[in-house]
């Protein structure tokens, strides 16, 4: 029978003892006989589990609790970690701080140590780190009073107390720091009383008591005043002394009053050091004789001098109160000259309206608070006005530039854009005049032309009819002139062509030696006739070569009448005798004489060698 029994299981544990186990049966179901167990004993050397997952949940709760132990452990003999100093929290705690301010300590970093100072000296004696913090000051109080030594050996007293100041009070060197303090503090009065000695005789011209001043400070300990100090007032007497040399020196060289002296007075002031008395006293006279020249300088402005004007300026920049003023004053100038060149000739160019744009940019320059800045204003609004007409003529310029009456025509109207209140009115009213006249000159042209074309036949009739032609063009048109020109020229062939056979026949009279008919026949052609110039020519020749005939005829006569007579009738003084009259003289009336004479009259030899180059080859006297 399968029922609820005991089956007893007896082992010896370690005191050898016996001990008895009672494990229950499993219970049987009575329907079901195949599902009773039959339990096995076992022993202790071979148990069986009741289940695995028994065993399972057992095993890891004793490693959860291994785990906890081992974590609590580590946690209490692990210090904690450095908290990140970059990234600190306004939460951190004290000890975080304080061990952030220690390691930037470390560096030796001036600001850092102040900064250290500066959190602990809070701190209370009953704060927990109070202790740990007076450390940390003892030992960073040190650099800060190096600091403050170094600052005061580079003659910074003020950086030096603060400095030395801001250890605390509870420092083992905060005497040492207040004395230093009050050491120095005596020692740059005693310094500092010295040097201001030095300087009150420097003013007062007291050389000799200004160098046993600066002698004075040479006793001194610190490098900074026994260096530093006396080679600063030893270069300011020497200055000083200088500044008083070229002080004298341009009192002098103003006595004469003469402007361009005063210019040479300021240049030599202008070499006085700036930090010297001499240089204070100076201010007056330079201030005087800079403004004398910055008036006449402006006067010669108005006048128109521009030149003068930035000749009075430029000695006036070497004045620091007034060099600003003189500044102005020359682009005042040369803003007006660059105007001016904008109105050198008729035709609008673009160097022209570079120069205007140059002017306006210059004048742009002198500031509103400038004694000058009204007469800019005014000037600057009309050359504004005046670069925009004369970009408006620029314009017109190119298009009527074209050889077209229309294109004239589109100029003219441009140039009329320009009100008569402009300044550029009067240029745009000539162009608009020589525009016209272009288009008057272009209408004339074919006139001209057919003028032109008539008189090259050459011919009389042709010359008569291009002169008709050329007389239509009435007298206020541009072209009468060149129309004038043409007609004198084509008259004057007219009267080369009508008198030319008579010239012809007189040098063909003076060929055949008849040279009083061709004179008479040549003195037929009148004044103002084209050949009236050669036929004067022709007669001054032939008139000569007569006078040289008819001197030679007489001389040749009285040598005759010399040779006849005996020595003793020939007078010595013969040859000094004038010659005799001819018995038959040649009247000035035998042919007629020219009314004006030749400008160039050959002379007789070349008269009786030939004649002119016009009628003596012909006349072959």
């Amino acid at each position: 029978m399968v029922g609820k029994q005991s089956n007893p299981l007896e082992y010896s544990g370690k005191n050898n003892k016996s001990q008895r186990i009672d494990i229950p049966s499993l219970p049987a179901d009575s329907a079901n006989p195949e599902s009773v167990e039959f339990v096995q004993p076992f022993s202790l050397a071979a148990p069986k589990p009741k289940s695995w997952k028994v065993w399972l949940a057992a095993l890891g709760f004793c490693c959860v609790l291994g785990g906890v132990g081992t974590a609590a452990f580590w946690w209490l003999t692990t210090p904690p970690p450095s908290p990140d100093c970059q990234k600190l929290s306004p939460l951190a705690t004290d000890m975080e701080r304080l061990l952030c301010a220690q390691e930037s300590a470390r560096s030796g970093d001036l600001p850092k140590v102040l900064a250290g100072l500066e959190l602990v000296a809070q701190w209370t004696p009953d704060h927990p780190l109070y202790r740990e913090a007076q450390r940390l000051v003892a030992e960073w109080s040190d650099p800060v009073l190096a600091g403050a030594q170094q600052r005061i050996d580079r003659s910074d007293l003020r950086g030096a107390i603060e400095l030395a100041n801001r250890i605390p009070k509870t420092s083992p060197v905060y005497k040492e720091a207040q004395a230093h303090i009050a050491e120095w503090k005596r020692y740059w009065q005693k310094g500092e009383a010295i040097s201001t000695a030095a300087r009150k005789a420097m003013q007062a011209q007291n050389w000799l008591l200004a160098s046993e001043k600066i002698d004075d400070l040479k006793a001194f300990d610190q490098d900074y005043w026994r260096y530093e100090r006396v080679l600063a007032l030893s270069n300011l007497l020497t200055a000083e002394r200088q500044g008083r040399q070229f002080l004298a020196q341009a009192q002098a060289l103003s006595k004469n009053g003469q402007l361009d002296q005063l210019g040479s007075a300021i240049a030599v002031l202008s070499r006085i050091d700036s930090r010297t008395y001499a240089w204070a006293d100076a201010q007056k006279p330079m201030q005087q004789w800079s403004e004398v020249l910055l008036a006449q300088g402006w006067q010669n402005w108005q006048k128109g001098n521009l030149t003068n004007a930035m000749s009075f300026a430029l000695p006036v920049l070497k004045n620091p109160a007034l060099a600003e003023t003189a500044q102005e004053l020359l682009w005042l100038s040369q803003a007006r000259n660059h105007a001016i060149a904008s109105t050198t000739t008729l035709k609008p160019t673009l160097p022209q309206l570079w120069n205007l744009s140059a002017a306006i940019s210059t004048a742009q320059f002198i500031p509103e608070g400038s004694r000058y800045y009204t007469q800019a204003q005014s000037l600057l609004k009309n050359w504004q006005t005046q670069f925009q007409d004369l970009t408006l003529l620029q314009f017109a310029w190119s298009v009527g530039d074209v050889a077209h009456p229309w294109a004239k025509q589109l100029a003219i109207w441009q140039a009329s854009q320009v009100t008569p209140t402009r300044s550029r009115r009067a240029q745009a009213q000539t162009l608009v005049s020589f525009w016209q006249a272009g288009i008057r000159r272009l209408e004339d042209q074919p006139y001209i032309a057919y003028a032109r074309q008539l008189a090259t036949k050459g011919t009389i009739p042709a010359l008569q009819q291009a002169i008709a032609q050329a007389q239509l063009i009435s007298p206020n048109r541009p072209t009468r002139k060149d129309a004038q020109t043409l007609v004198a020229s084509w008259t004057q062939q007219i009267q080369a062509i009508e008198d030319r056979p008579i010239l012809d026949r007189a040098f063909a009279l003076a060929n055949q030696g008849n040279l009083a008919l061709a004179i008479q026949v040549a003195s037929t052609i009148a004044p103002q006739r084209s050949l009236y110039g050669e036929a004067q020519s022709a007669i001054w020749g032939w008139q000569a070569s007569i006078r040289a005939a008819e001197l030679a005829r007489i001389r040749e006569r009285e040598e005759a009448l010399h040779r006849s007579r005996s020595p003793q009738e020939q007078d010595p003084n013969f040859e000094n005798q004038p010659f005799p009259e001819p018995d038959t003289p040649v009247s000035s009336d035998s042919f007629p004489t020219p009314e004006t004479p030749y400008p160039n009259p050959p002379s007789l030899c070349a008269a009786g060698a030939g004649g002119p180059a016009g009628g003596g080859g012909r006349a072959g006297a």
